[in-house]
């Protein structure tokens, strides 16, 4: 059988390792990289990655993959001494506590809040299975830990909306938690609501693991489609599209795409510093700022303290995230506002700092998929309208990491 798979991003290679023990395989990239977002790139001395930063070590989907290609001595877990987080909350940094026990003494939320979200096991459970982010948050925690706690989580990792996102869609496990337990506090029993596994990546970084894949499979660069209907006239019996929904909707027939351009994503520009080791950059994971709490990027990651590789010993490595689905026009600011923008929020953050001695600007203009109230309903569209020969995998669908990007991407063959 003769398979084309578009994109050559982690969902598109790792369908083509999978599909290429059985079938033919072609995939089609329209850049002339591989790795879609996954993207490893030098900048003074240091390893920048212009995408996700790991994965979790948690899902075995991911890890037997890893083997398979054998990499697993090319791992790199994140320094466990960098673990520590902070939130944006009235004008300073808030320490996050590692442990649940921690959050009595700590202040990342006032008294009150803090009284309001320990009061969560009480609360009586509720059935809406399209609840947003936010009003599941404000019910079981409280506002306060909705608008902070909740809110900076959010940003993080869809640099999205919680008034918008969908609950059961966008965070499954807090859905499911409170669905088979009744309460986030005693499903979670002392491990956290976040799901389990310790950050992960390359020595070299994700390129490592895309690069090695795109060995394994027949990758054609600079190869855009203009439409699926092309492939099955050139002889291809089923054809898997790994794009961003809303490049898939220009390619595939007007009823699938029409559902597609329902899945909106939040664009996000990632700016890198370069420090001298003197600058008074924390040795710490790195923050997060939630909405209307007085910052312009949704948060900051210390790269050299979380894989001390990724940079020499006399500099530090710095990403500031800018924009997302609540300032989308930040993203399209000139490359000096960008600078302005994420040096002058760091310095507000961390105090007083030198200029960088070196910086790079990428933009995500598709960035990550929103999970938005509706998305399972959207879901069961594209499903209902989508061409038997024709395949949607990727971070547009059944979630944004690359976990859940290969672990979808290998649940199907033909």
């Amino acid at each position: 059988m003769k398979i084309a798979v578009l994109g050559a991003g982690i969902a598109g290679l790792t369908s083509a390792h999978y599909l290429a023990r059985h079938h033919q395989v072609v995939v089609f990239e329209a850049r002339d990289r591989v790795g879609g977002n996954i993207w490893t790139e030098p900048l003074d001395g240091c390893r920048v990655e212009w995408g996700p930063n790991g994965f979790l070590d948690s899902e075995p989907a991911t890890l037997e993959l890893v083997a398979e290609l054998g990499l697993e001595s090319r791992l790199s877990p994140a320094d466990h001494a960098a673990s520590d987080r902070f939130v944006w909350r009235e004008g300073r940094l808030r320490a996050l506590p590692r442990k649940p026990p921690g959050f009595l003494t700590s202040d990342c939320l006032p008294l009150a809040a803090r009284m309001r979200a320990l009061a969560e096991p009480f609360i009586r459970s509720r059935s809406n299975n399209d609840e947003s982010v936010f009003d599941f948050a404000r019910r079981r925690l409280g506002r306060g830990a909705a608008e902070i706690l909740v809110d900076g989580m959010v940003t993080g990792v869809f640099a999205g909306d919680p008034k918008r996102l969908s609950v059961a869609s966008a965070f499954p496990r807090l859905h499911a938690l409170e669905a088979k337990h009744g309460s986030l506090v005693r499903g979670a029993r002392g491990r956290g609501f976040g799901p389990p596994g310790h950050l992960t990546s390359f020595d070299n970084g994700l390129q490592v693991l895309v690069e090695t894949l795109a060995e394994r499979v027949d990758v054609r660069l600079g190869a855009a489609i203009d439409a699926v209907s092309d492939l099955a006239a050139d002889g291809f019996d089923h054809i898997v599209c790994a794009l961003p929904a809303a490049r898939a909707a220009e390619l595939v027939p007007a009823r699938l795409a029409e559902h597609l351009r329902r899945i909106p994503s939040a664009p996000v520009a990632v700016v890198a510093l370069v420090f001298d080791s003197p600058a008074p950059v924390p040795r710490a994971f790195g923050f997060l700022a939630p909405h209307n709490q007085g910052l312009e990027v949704l948060g900051a990651l210390c790269d050299s303290a979380i894989f001390p590789g990724r940079a020499p010993v006399d500099r530090h490595l710095v990403r500031v995230l800018i924009g997302g689905r609540r300032r989308p026009e930040l993203v399209d600011s000139t490359d000096d506002q960008l600078l302005d923008i994420a040096c002058s929020n760091l310095e507000r953050a961390w105090g007083p700092l030198p200029s960088p001695t070196a910086h790079g600007i990428v933009r995500h203009r598709l960035g990550i998929a929103q999970y938005e109230r509706g998305h399972a309903k959207i879901l069961q569209d594209i499903e209902a309208n989508c061409p038997t020969n024709l395949r949607l995998v990727g971070s547009s669908y059944r979630g944004v990491a690359l976990n859940a990007c290969i672990k979808d991407a290998r649940s199907w063959s033909p």
